[in-house]
């Protein structure tokens, strides 16, 4: 399942965003974690970081729940 997160440069929340998840991904194998720059994404209407996505559907913006990420992709593997 693949995660994207899209975060910009010196931004302490996408900083904390992804060091969260690549904890996450750590114990979770079935979890790929992708990084990209928002200036890639101005262009799909995405203007907050950081912003996460599950299988291209928006998760969230800034601090990831991660009680809420983990039951999100649990739900979605079965």
């Amino acid at each position: 399942m693949n995660l994207k997160l899209i975060v910009t440069k010196n931004c302490a929340g996408c900083k904390r965003a992804e060091a969260q998840l690549k904890q996450l991904i750590s114990k979770k194998e079935s979890l790929n974690l992708i990084i990209l720059d928002i200036n890639d994404f101005k262009k799909h209407g995405i203007f907050i970081v950081p912003a996460l996505f599950i299988e291209d559907e928006l998760f969230c913006y800034g601090d990831v729940d991660e009680t809420k990420l983990i039951s999100k992709v649990a739900k979605l593997q079965y």
